[in-house]
């Protein structure tokens, strides 16, 4: 795979984002993931997934801004699509499923690792955020749902605050499982993975459907096309053209300073 490194630790498939310094999201990542997911789904001698990162300092930075911020309205509606496909099987595969986050989570990189069962963060001063609504975009009322149910008292914080909060705010919070020196971050969640595997399947994946309760049945194909109008009402708006132009742009002048030899 071009994205995504995949290996296995006996009975777990560790899938490591490896897309540059920033793990921005493409279509082609989210792809790869969908088929380290299916074969997870439907090989027996797999027990759990670990999804981790290359970067020991970037998780993922989200939806690719180059890319993926200049899709045309029907690509974007495509490419979302999937995206969501990807949140929806990562929750929803019945099988124990860890995040080792290393460094920073935004948007689309911090969705990935809410999906999953457990997360292991590393100490320090990383950022984990859900910033959608400072780029004029809002998250379909299913992913909410979802996400107000995985997050608890830290919802309203994360989505309407938009801002960053580190690993130890993480862990008060309940968003962190476990928060471990850089280094033991993928370590842990391995082991963490081979202890969730190793419980009975068919009970794992039961209680696993009993805590979504009404999130975590599949959405429909009338609800999957809802949430993408959902999100996509406000991506094709005024509102966040411009904040993403802005995005953009702040972007590009930090990396034209970057090649300038100019230090922020």
């Amino acid at each position: 795979m071009e994205h995504v490194d995949v290996s296995r630790d006996g009975e777990v498939v560790v899938a490591t984002l490896n897309r540059g310094k920033a793990n921005a999201i493409v279509p082609a990542m989210v792809e790869e993931l969908h088929e380290v997911l299916d074969r997870v789904r439907t090989d027996a001698s797999v027990s759990a997934l670990v999804l981790s990162s290359g970067n020991p300092r970037m998780f993922s930075a989200g939806f690719d801004l180059a890319e993926v911020f200049a899709f045309d309205d029907d690509r974007m509606r495509e490419f979302f699509g999937r995206f969501m496909d990807l949140f929806e099987g990562l929750r929803l595969v019945q099988k124990p499923t860890v995040a080792a986050v290393t460094g920073h989570a935004f948007a689309g990189g911090a969705l990935l690792a809410i999906a999953c069962d457990f997360r292991v963060m590393a100490e320090g001063e990383s950022g984990f955020a859900i910033n959608e609504v400072n780029l004029g975009l809002v998250l379909p009322d299913s992913a909410v749902d979802w996400l107000v149910d995985a997050l608890g008292p830290a919802a309203r914080r994360v989505l309407l605050g938009g801002q960053a909060i580190v690993p130890a705010q993480a862990m008060a919070a309940g968003i962190a499982h476990e928060v471990v020196p850089p280094a033991e971050v993928v370590p842990r969640a391995v082991a963490l993975a081979h202890e969730l595997g190793g419980k009975p399947p068919h009970a794992y994946a039961a209680v696993k459907r009993s805590l979504g309760r009404a999130y975590g049945q599949p959405m429909t194909p009338a609800g999957r096309g809802e949430a993408i109008s959902q999100f996509m009402a406000f991506w094709e708006g005024a509102e966040s053209r411009k904040a993403r132009a802005e995005a953009i742009a702040k972007v590009t002048k930090k990396m034209s300073r970057a090649d300038a030899g100019v230090l922020d």
